[in-house]
C-alpha cells in the first residue's frame, strides 16, 4: 500500500511531510489540492479530511490530518526512517 499525501505546496506544513518523505526515502503519491480553486472544500475532500485543510494522508485505509501528527506517524510507522525522527 502505497502513502498518498494530498498537497499544496504553497503550504509551509505540506512542504514539510513532502520534505520529511524525500530525506527517509518514504516512497508516496503526491496528489495535488488546488487550494486557489478551493478544492480542499469539496466533499470529496471532506470524506479524507473533514477539517478540509491541508495537508492530509491516507496509508491503505488509515486517514490522517495535521501535519505534525502526519510526521510523528511517518517517523514511527516506516522502518527505513532512523530513530533520531
Amino acid at each position: 500500500m502505497k502513502l498518498k499525501v494530498y498537497a499544496d505546496r504553497l503550504s509551509q506544513p505540506v512542504r514539510a511531510v513532502i520534505i520529511f518523505c524525500k530525506v527517509n526515502g518514504i516512497d508516496y503519491e503526491e496528489i495535488k489540492v488546488d487550494i486557489a480553486n478551493r478544492e480542499h472544500l469539496t466533499p470529496e475532500f471532506a470524506e479524507i479530511n473533514p477539517m478540509q485543510q491541508l495537508p492530509a494522508i491516507v496509508h491503505g485505509t488509515f486517514k490522517l490530518f495535521e501535519s505534525h501528527a502526519i510526521l510523528i506517524y511517518l517517523a514511527s510507522s516506516f522502518p527505513e526512517v532512523a530513530d533520531h525522527w
